[in-house]
């Protein structure tokens, strides 16, 4: 029987992650939030929801890197993972809520949502799997990072079913139970370093074709690049957030109905788990840079078909969310493998903290966005166009930054 490195088990333990602190917390509430809506919360106080997570999402970022200094990976993560499941406890005391006070307690859930996402799902991983993995760095982030599509893919459904069949507070409360059960799960298995089960980094060791070596970058990058770096990420973030936290409202607006807005979610997540795993091990082979540009193509390519969706035809409702979906990828797996490529070792976690600070203000400032909208237009599609020119924007400036940080390498 061949045995497996450890390293895949901590890989999949990423994946769990992502499942709960960005699944769970965040892209998730896309398909409660209709049914939120519907106790009389605006289209505006719906999408204001969104922006808290992303809001205490950015705050703690601050603080992510002196938080796993104090506390381990490890820890750190079992306590990110705790709140997330208070989060959902949170959540659910919202339909109990007066009709006024209710959005104050969907705030509150969305604030511990926005720290459990913070701290808990793509910092943490990243350095988790850069400390067990010498090579195939890039095909174990796109597996790891291929938790939020199986949240969305798995879960979407369920919790559509589960609202329309007994109560948005009992699906929270058994959303905030197995989450919990993940959390301790997860802390029974994980470890730091390979070091603490007495294993090097797979990958080293032995023969090692030079080709699949990952390489360091520069040392330093010039602050031009670093604030480029950081204006794209403004822009992917504010794209990313206000994309997948409106699939579903966007998908009813067009006539489609409950049912068929949860399957596009699903739909969504499946195609964003293939592109994950795909796009991990095409980073591998044939670098970051162009990796990552063909997916930034495949989104804006999807966000100009939502213009075709009418409310009739399944195809125009569906081939969408699949471009879109395919594309969606680079949110997770791009900023680690631009940190990697941009940095050195001792640089990576600053530069990766960096992109993330930037990835997360741009949620706040953006994904109230597409409400707004909504609330002044009565539909989703000519926030989608923004979101179009935002990732063509973001594509532009992150090929720059590899000419001009690279130019010294």
């Amino acid at each position: 029987m061949i045995k497996r490195h450890y390293a895949w088990v901590v890989c999949l333990c990423g994946l769990w992650l992502f499942v709960c602190n960005m699944g769970l917390c965040s892209n998730i509430l896309s398909v409660y939030l209709p049914f939120i809506e519907a106790e009389g919360l605006s289209d505006s106080m719906g999408s204001a929801i969104l922006s808290i997570r992303c809001l205490f999402s950015f705050a703690v970022t601050f603080l992510v890197e002196f938080y796993y200094r104090k506390l381990s990976l490890r820890r750190g993560i079992f306590l990110a993972s705790l709140i997330g499941a208070a989060s959902a406890v949170v959540y659910s005391a919202g339909s109990l809520a007066s009709p006024g006070g209710s959005a104050f307690v969907y705030y509150a859930g969305a604030a511990l949502g926005g720290i459990a996402y913070g701290l808990g799902a793509i910092y943490p991983v990243s350095l988790l799997l850069s400390n067990w993995f010498h090579t195939h760095r890039g095909f174990a982030l796109g597996v790891s990072s291929a938790g939020s599509g199986v949240a969305a893919m798995a879960f979407s459904p369920l919790v559509s079913t589960l609202a329309l069949r007994t109560s948005l507070r009992t699906t929270f409360l058994l959303q905030a139970a197995f989450m919990l059960i993940s959390a301790v799960a997860i802390f029974l298995l994980l470890r730091d370093t390979p070091a603490e089960k007495g294993l090097l980094p797979y990958g080293e060791g032995g023969a090692i074709d030079p080709k699949a070596r990952e390489k360091e970058g520069p040392a330093s990058l010039p602050k031009t690049v670093l604030w480029m770096l950081a204006l794209m990420m403004l822009l992917v973030g504010g794209a990313g957030q206000a994309f997948s936290g409106h699939l579903s409202v966007l998908t009813q607006s067009c006539g489609y109905g409950a049912r068929a807005a949860a399957t596009v979610v699903s739909l969504q997540g499946l195609v964003l788990v293939c592109s994950k795993f795909l796009s991990g091990g095409l980073a591998d082979r044939f670098g970051s840079k162009r990796c990552t540009s063909l997916l930034m193509v495949l989104f804006i390519l999807g966000c100009a078909a939502v213009q075709l969706m009418n409310g009739v035809s399944l195809f125009w409702c569906f081939a969408p969310v699949c471009f879109m979906g395919f594309g969606a990828s680079v949110y997770n797996v791009g900023p680690p493998l631009w940190a990697g490529d941009l940095s050195d070792k001792a640089g990576y976690p600053r530069l990766l903290k960096w992109l993330q600070i930037f990835y997360n203000l741009g949620g706040i400032l953006f994904s109230a966005v597409p409400g707004v909208i909504a609330d002044h237009t009565g539909e989703y599609k000519s926030a989608y166009v923004l979101i179009a020119c935002m990732m063509l924007l973001s594509l532009l400036m992150l090929r720059w930054s590899y000419w001009r940080g690279l130019k010294k390498a």
